[in-house]
């Protein structure tokens, strides 16, 4: 689900086109996108080297996006493939892979597993946040997943690091040794964000034990066939799909399952279960000039909690153009690593004309040439959106929010909300 990095300032043209999408690398403790990884090869001797050329040659060649009805798709043509850096060692090497440490999606070290260890080893931080890191022997027998199996794709690099060069992929977590799906990385291939986080491992191990795990959904998950399909995305052939109204009607047994559920709302999560979060909420805002972020930011908060609405699903500001420099947004959008957007009067016009029933104010509308903005700009930023929140004034604040209806999933596939 393409999510621009932290604090990113998107700005509409006056075709309302979006800009070009920006390098990856950066806040990688978000849910990624469709983009293509950034992936680096460091080798340390010329055998090494000669085994990294192999490598970035026999990698499948660029990917071309298609295009889809999510107006957060890139446009046909646009090119999303991976992105290999052969780098040769600098000295001292551990310098400079701290340096390449937050730029990179994904670590090839051509080297022995034991001097890798001692390189990333004062680096790691949480599994979340970490880059995916695969050790290849130089003979280029075996490609060993290290750090970041799932979250950082490690176990994916690892395969796919294999395969070009005819090596063995050594994946060692649990779920991939039993042939069980695992709940983080199918999270991982929808752009999902499991809340809270610590119940992954309790998930992982339901499936592990043999336990009834159950994924109650308000989001089309198998790529546009409908739920409990056969052959949908790899890894939900063992953990029937539902429909989330499925859950909230009850029904014998369903205590006994461990829920996962695709749900940006707020609700009452049993004991063992899980949220999967997906980043559907768009917060349209408008404020006098002025007003600091913390003002902002309470407003903010209490318009998700009048929706009924998680902020662990909200994945964009937007509002007028006029406000690209209004001081206590943009530091908000910094605070909370949020892209914010910001629209010409034209585009929400044109998405007033499109709306039914939006309020109308003749001083903004005097004042900008549109008679609305937090709810035009909510759903100018949400792709096939709705609104879950109507304009509401908090003091010198207004909020609008909006859910979108379609999303990009890592994996490659356009999800529908149901």
């Amino acid at each position: 689900m393409m999510e621009p990095g932290a604090g990113t300032h998107e700005r509409q043209n006056q075709t309302g086109e979006p800009p070009a999408e920006p390098q990856s690398g950066t806040a990688r403790d978000r849910t990624p996108g469709a983009g293509g990884r950034r992936i680096a090869v460091i080798y340390l001797t010329p055998s090494g080297g000669e085994l990294a050329g192999r490598l970035q040659q026999a990698w499948p060649p660029v990917k071309i996006a298609f295009p889809g009805r999510c107006q957060d798709l890139p446009p046909a043509g646009h090119q999303r493939g991976d992105r290999l850096e052969v780098l040769p060692a600098a000295l001292p090497l551990a310098a400079m892979v701290k340096e390449l440490w937050g730029a990179f999606d994904g670590f090839v070290m051509i080297m022995a597993v034991g001097i890798v260890v001692r390189l990333v080893a004062p680096l790691l931080q949480s599994k979340w946040s970490d880059p995916g890191v695969v050790a290849v022997d130089e003979g280029g027998q075996f490609a060993v997943s290290l750090v970041g199996g799932h979250w950082g794709e490690a176990n994916r690099l690892a395969r796919e690091v294999a395969a070009c060069l005819g090596a063995a992929p050594v994946v060692t977590t649990a779920t991939d040794v039993r042939g069980k799906p695992a709940i983080d990385l199918l999270a991982k291939q929808w752009g999902l964000r499991p809340v809270p986080r610590e119940r992954v491992k309790l998930v992982s191990g339901a499936l592990l034990a043999g336990e009834r795990v159950e994924i109650f959904s308000e989001w089309q998950l198998s790529g546009g066939r409908p739920l409990n399909q056969e052959e949908i995305m790899p890894g939900l052939e063992s953990i029937p799909c539902r429909v989330l109204t499925e859950l909230e009607q009850g029904g014998p047994g369903r205590e006994e399952v461990v829920p996962v559920l695709v749900t940006s709302r707020l609700l009452a999560l049993p004991p063992r279960g899980i949220f999967l979060r997906p980043p559907s909420l768009v917060a349209g805002i408008g404020c006098r000039r002025g007003v600091e972020a913390a003002e902002i930011e309470a407003a903010l908060e209490e318009a998700l909690r009048l929706a009924g609405r998680s902020r662990d699903s909200l994945y964009r500001l937007a509002t007028h153009q006029i406000k690209e420099d209004e001081a206590g947004l943009l530091e908000l959008a910094r605070r909370l690593e949020l892209a914010l957007k910001f629209f010409p009067s034209q585009r929400l016009e044109q998405v007033y004309q499109a709306h039914h029933g939006l309020e109308h104010s003749m001083f903004v509308q005097r004042q900008l040439g549109v008679g609305n903005v937090c709810e035009t700009a909510a759903l100018a930023a949400a792709p096939d959106g709705v609104l879950v929140l109507r304009k509401t004034r908090f003091k010198r604040v207004t909020v609008a929010l909006a859910e979108a209806g379609s999303l990009w999933s890592a994996s490659g596939l356009a999800i529908g909300r149901i």
